[in-house]
């Protein structure tokens, strides 16, 4: 038969092994916070030079379209004028 110290032994055991591992996982947990938070700041920096390129390649096409619309102006006028 088990006596009563035999069992708190066990029990006292059981729980140094739940507290162990519950640790492991707090630890597991931790660590994978970290690497989502450099995960999402590289996220952003990448966000933030897209934005950059793409503000850059718009501007440029505004540009271009800008150019094209005096140019086509400038030649109505010119052919206008011509007649």
């Amino acid at each position: 038969m088990v006596t009563t110290e035999e069992r708190l032994s066990r029990l006292e055991g059981a729980y140094e092994q739940v507290d162990r591992r519950l640790g492991d996982l707090a630890q597991a947990v931790a660590a994978l916070r970290g690497e989502i938070g450099s995960l999402r700041a590289e996220v952003n920096e990448q966000h933030a030079a897209l934005r950059s390129e793409m503000n850059s390649r718009f501007n440029n096409l505004y540009v271009l379209a800008g150019g094209a619309w005096v140019t086509t102006v400038g030649l109505i006028i010119g052919l206008y004028l011509q007649s």
